[in-house]
């Protein structure tokens, strides 16, 4: 059944490229984009006109312009469950997930500190590794380099803190979230396209961010999450490092952007 998503997503792609390279403007490629953006978001199943609009003109706009690029990765890639159980990733990634959050938890004393200085900030964020490049030096095992784990961060939500609803730029990666300070109340969670993860009972949760997902803290407790992303497991991992490192050039000095509702440690 993949294959055959993957062969009628290759129509608009070669239509598109007929009738645009003679013409090539503005104009012409506009109409092929929006096609693009229709095909990308009809994949959520909480589809509604809410997301529509929030999608082409809201938060998702960013995410609609990028939607050539993210059907072109799907091509390349297995199949997107959207969400993941770490044993649905290939051992080689399942290898490198399990050493990180396994890092956050020997140091999960050591990374609180580091936001001790931020109490009066209600989200708060620290990069140690970004599209692959080093950021923070202070827990150097997060600098490794490593095969397909691209972005480590942290993200705090303080006590009554939520995000509003949001998609992520980019599909080739997978955002890995693990709540290494275990919360223990129900009321801390996060919800994408529909699926509720609770963090009490479940700390890990993987899965593809440009389907449109929100962040709750309810409680009168601190959120810890790592914040992690994972190139997505492809039939040309070599493509994605690269389609991945351009972007990554691009946006290393960009986190302001994407994150303008954050203090950024």
């Amino acid at each position: 059944m993949d294959i055959i998503l993957k062969l009628i997503l290759l129509i608009p792609i070669l239509i598109g490229s007929f009738f645009l390279w003679p013409t090539f403007n503005f104009w012409t490629i506009l109409p092929i984009i929006f096609v693009f953006g229709l095909i990308d978001v009809s994949r959520h199943k909480t589809m509604n006109f809410k997301l529509i609009k929030e999608y082409f003109i809201g938060k998702g706009i960013l995410t609609f312009i990028l939607s050539p690029l993210n059907l072109f990765t799907d091509l390349l890639s297995h199949r997107n469950l959207h969400t993941f159980k770490v044993q649905d990733l290939p051992q080689s990634h399942q290898n490198e997930i399990n050493e990180v959050t396994q890092l956050f938890d020997e140091n999960a004393k050591q990374i609180a500190k580091r936001f001790n200085e931020s109490k009066n900030d209600n989200r708060t964020m620290l990069f140690y590794k970004w599209y692959g490049y080093n950021l923070d030096e202070t827990i150097l095992d997060f600098n490794k380099e490593y095969k397909y784990i691209k972005t480590i961060g942290v993200s705090l939500f303080r006590e009554k803190t939520s995000t509003s609803r949001h998609f992520g730029p980019l599909r080739a990666t997978y955002r890995i979230l693990y709540n290494f300070n275990k919360v223990k109340n129900e009321g801390s969670y996060i919800e994408a396209d529909g699926r509720i993860n609770k963090w009490k009972y479940n700390p890990l949760f993987i899965f593809d961010d440009t389907l449109i997902h929100q962040s709750f803290n309810e409680e009168d407790d601190l959120r810890y999450c790592a914040f992690i992303d994972i190139l997505r497991p492809s039939y040309f991992d070599n493509v994605m490092k690269n389609i991945l490192a351009l972007v990554g050039f691009f946006l290393k000095k960009t986190r302001g952007i994407f994150y303008k509702n954050w203090k950024m440690i």
